[in-house]
């Protein structure tokens, strides 16, 4: 199974405004009626419990979400560009190439804008003011984000298997799912996570075989560390202890220990016992003291031989029974509305001295540039109106800017004054 997956995404360009002037019988001097261009389309994620694997994206390597339609004389409206939105498992986590975290999308239905559409350009009509009744120039549409992302697919089940190495776990996975994880008497047989589908009736549960924690796995040892992390997201925990050894109650307590100095709240989580391996000879005598132990804890015991079968039904459906309870829990805890996880809104430019003049870097003053360019003298008077508006020319003075000094801004240059 495909767990993580890079892709590249390309959101889409905006539409270009276009130029227009009236042109009606009776009517000479009709003013400017050029349209705006639309919206260039986002990259979206959406989690759905539908699909359970990122094996179908890894065909899709290359994402590209619809650009935006160019404005229409009589003032018609660019259509916008269609978002691409990409179906993913629920609880993919989205990452940039820098490593920082997009998305985190953790419930069914959640949606993440990872690349946004450029936006689309202003047609003439928009562009008059009162001084200036009949512009001739037009705002060009802005491209889309482009960007590498890595998805990752943190194992997501309602149920985890947990303890001690060798205490049983696969075995259990393997009786009470169609899942054939490797067993062995030796520990580390699991070297990766196994997923099971338990059913009961119609009802199904999700299990997952967590590889074995050792004292100390929060800490780096044994391989419990690398897999602490995918117990996070189960909604319950059953210890598996294996009852043949000398005392079974340390084994329980060296794995809560693990999981309470691991936090993230793993250890408040739902939790019951699995006594195994009832059909040793050693474990005569072991459950009795230990489940009455665990009662006084308020914690749910049942003895079993994962090898055997015995009990197995019973804690199957006391298992279903406390998954219900939490799912019943936590969808009175969660919105109606999953949220739609959005891009960070963009920071202020800022004035840099370079050779022979200023370096002025940010979003605001850039699109300017891209929107309107620098190509004729009117273009040129209408970036020089924006950036004042934006205080870019008050900070170019505050930085010591003097007449002729060259003002770089994305790909153009200007010259002071603008």
């Amino acid at each position: 199974m495909l767990d993580e997956l890079t892709l590249s995404l390309s959101a889409g360009r905006g539409g270009d405004g276009v130029v227009s002037l009236r042109r009606e019988r009776y009517v000479p001097r009709g003013g400017p009626d050029g349209g705006d261009g639309g919206k260039g389309g986002d990259v979206v994620f959406e989690a759905t419990r539908s699909v359970l694997v990122l094996d179908k994206l890894q065909r899709r390597r290359n994402v590209r979400a619809a650009d935006g339609g160019s404005g229409g004389p009589q003032k018609r409206h660019g259509k916008n560009g269609a978002d691409e939105v990409l179906h993913v498992p629920v609880g993919t986590i989205v990452w940039n190439e820098d490593g920082t975290q997009l998305a985190d999308l953790w419930n069914d239905g959640q949606r993440a804008v990872v690349a946004l559409g450029g936006g689309g350009g202003k047609g003439n009509a928009r562009m008059a003011s009162a001084t200036r009744r009949t512009p001739r120039i037009a705002e060009r549409g802005l491209p889309g984000e482009s960007m590498k992302v890595r998805l990752e697919l943190r194992l997501l089940a309602e149920v985890g298997l947990v303890g001690l190495p060798n205490a049983g776990k696969s075995s259990l996975l393997r009786r009470v799912t169609q899942a054939r994880p490797k067993v062995g008497a030796y520990p580390f047989t699991t070297l990766e996570p196994y997923l099971g589908i338990a059913e009961i009736g119609y009802e199904t549960v999700v299990i997952a075989d967590i590889p074995g924690l050792i004292e100390g796995a929060s800490d780096g040892a044994g391989l419990g560390a690398q897999f602490l992390q995918h117990v996070q997201r189960t909604r319950v925990l059953v210890h598996i202890v294996d009852c043949a050894v000398d005392n079974p109650l340390a084994d329980i307590e060296t794995v809560r220990r693990e999981l309470e100095v691991f936090g993230h709240g793993v250890a408040e989580k739902r939790w019951l016992v699995a006594m195994n391996k009832i059909d040793l000879p050693a474990a005569a005598g072991m459950t009795d003291g230990l489940r009455a132990t665990l009662q006084q804890r308020g914690v749910a015991a049942f003895a079993i031989s994962a090898q055997t079968g015995e009990g197995v039904d019973e804690l199957l459906r006391a298992v279903f029974v406390t998954v219900q309870e939490v799912r019943e829990e936590d969808a009175r805890a969660e919105p109606e509305e999953p949220p739609t996880v959005r891009p960070a809104a963009a920071t202020r430019f800022n004035v840099v001295k370079i050779k022979g003049g200023y370096r002025v870097r940010g979003k605001q003053p850039e699109e300017a540039i891209l929107r309107l360019g620098v190509e004729s003298e009117e273009a040129r008077a209408a970036v020089a109106r924006r950036l004042q508006r934006q205080g870019v020319e008050r900070a170019l003075r505050k930085a010591g800017v003097a007449e002729g000094d060259r003002v770089r801004i994305g790909k153009a240059e200007l010259q002071w004054p603008l």
